[in-house]
């Protein structure tokens, strides 16, 4: 018999989501999957939840790790429409990403409404990633984390019903707008 990995039990959890659904979904499903034994599947993980949790970070970390590791300081004058166009590089995927795996959507959802600490590291990583960009050093990464926050509608899981909307796109723009001015204070400093 062929050694399951993680991924082939994502890959079967994930198919069972579609099926059954979150609330349905159990473990004997998942073995049965993979056709190996619900014993053979505790030796990988010790409940539904953690085999879940663990499905759902890969699931985030395959859509935004990707996207986060592009995030590399540009020169000065590239600084501005750099971090627009990464910002719309997230955006975008995530819309995309979430919209194309409902069920695992579904999940987060829930799973972000059970745990409030559950967006905040990812958040933080964000931060980072616009600090990097835009080669800030701020304490805490307290001008990144402004640009997400200020973002939150766009890339949060309790907003995705609003990603449809025509004005999606517009409305993104507009709020860019309003960060500019935080976006060009280093430039204004760097210039004195």
């Amino acid at each position: 018999m062929a050694r399951i990995t993680d991924r082939d039990i994502f890959d079967a959890a994930q198919d069972v989501l579609l099926e059954k659904g979150v609330e349905k979904a159990r473990l004997t499903d998942i073995a049965k999957k993979l056709n190996i034994s619900h014993a053979a599947l505790y030796k990988h993980f010790p409940n539904k939840e953690a085999l879940f949790d663990a499905m759902q970070e890969d699931w985030l970390s395959g859509i935004d790790h990707p996207i986060i590791s592009q995030a590399s300081r540009v020169p000065i004058d590239e600084r501005e429409t750099a971090l627009h166009d990464w910002l719309q590089l997230l955006l975008t995927t995530r819309e995309t990403a979430f919209q194309s795996n409902p069920e695992m959507m579904h999940f987060y959802r829930l799973k972000v409404k059970q745990q409030n600490d559950l967006i905040g590291p990812r958040v933080w990583e964000f931060a980072e990633a616009v600090e990097r960009i835009m080669a800030w050093d701020s304490f805490r990464q307290q001008r990144g984390m402004t640009i997400m926050m200020a973002l939150t509608y766009f890339y949060h899981p309790f907003f995705s019903d609003k990603w449809n909307d025509n004005l999606f796109q517009t409305l993104f723009e507009s709020t860019w707008l309003e960060l500019l001015p935080i976006v060009r204070q280093e430039f204004e400093r760097e210039g004195d």
